[in-house]
């Protein structure tokens, strides 16, 4: 299927996977396929993009995409989840997303742990008009495993003149990765079997020495809903940092899907 420019500066088409791979216990790659056709209009896309995919129903090997103009029967409609883009390769012509392999085996999580090669996925992206993360001379990373990706894109894209503290939970020590960068990279995990029921992150955070005032700082901070929160608060009201030294976003919220949080996620990130 040929992708879509449906609204402005949006693609959606349906993918096809190439090859599936466990790169860490927890942690799932679905390589792609990408047409032609697709590559050209993936040319202005950046990994560590948000993209949106979309899960066929059970028994399906069909995507059905919808407008304002299109209705579909509910029981055709497929899953919507929110991911991120890790990698596009144009020369193998290849688009790689990573799946954590979640414990309550949500939608997504599932359909990564089966996909094989042959089964289809819908993903819809956004051209990159900016930068994952502004100009600094040091930055601080925060995230939990489904932040990784970001991650990964970030430390890939910074150059080799900058300092990075990167403070980043999983599950075990077997789920760390070997990130690709050419700035000065200092990690620091954070083991957590559990997520779901909580998570020491924020806490960890706080016995951190962080980048001081007199040097360009940025901290990205991506994680649990209640992680996100403490954080935001612990930068922007304990440490004074300016909304502009900083960005935090929930990628999900325990206990509750993606749909039944994104608006608790959007007000807090307005906050």
């Amino acid at each position: 299927m040929i992708m879509e420019n449906y609204q402005k500066k949006v693609m959606r088409s349906v993918f096809t996977v190439k090859q599936k791979s466990f790169i860490t216990p927890h942690y799932i790659r679905v390589v792609f396929e990408v047409t032609n056709e697709q590559l050209d209009l993936l040319a202005n896309v950046k990994p560590g993009s948000n993209n949106k995919i979309y899960i066929s129903p059970k028994g399906m090997n069909l995507i059905y995409f919808t407008n304002k103009e299109s209705s579909v029967l509910p029981e055709l409609l497929p899953v919507m989840r929110t991911y991120t883009t890790r990698s596009i390769d144009f020369e193998k012509k290849e688009l790689s997303i990573d799946f954590v392999a979640h414990s309550d085996n949500g939608p997504a999580s599932a359909w990564a742990q089966k996909a094989e090669a042959g089964d289809i996925l819908g993903i819809a992206m956004k051209e990159s008009i900016r930068d994952l993360v502004p100009q600094a001379n040091e930055f601080l990373l925060i995230g939990d495993a489904t932040a990784l990706p970001v991650m990964g894109s970030i430390l890939e894209q910074l150059p080799k003149d900058v300092h990075v503290k990167a403070v980043l939970e999983v599950h075990g020590k077997k789920d760390r990765i070997n990130f690709t960068s050419q700035a000065n990279v200092s990690i620091d995990w954070v083991y957590n079997k559990h997520p779901e029921k909580g998570s020491e992150l924020a806490k960890f955070i706080k016995r951190v020495l962080l980048p001081d005032t007199k040097t360009k700082r940025f901290a990205f901070v991506a994680a649990e809903y209640s992680t996100v929160k403490t954080l935001r608060s612990y930068f922007k009201e304990e440490k004074g940092w300016d909304k502009s030294e900083f960005t935090a976003s929930a990628y999900w919220k325990a206990g509750k899907s993606e749909s039944e949080s994104v608006t608790e996620r959007r007000e807090e990130k307005q906050d």
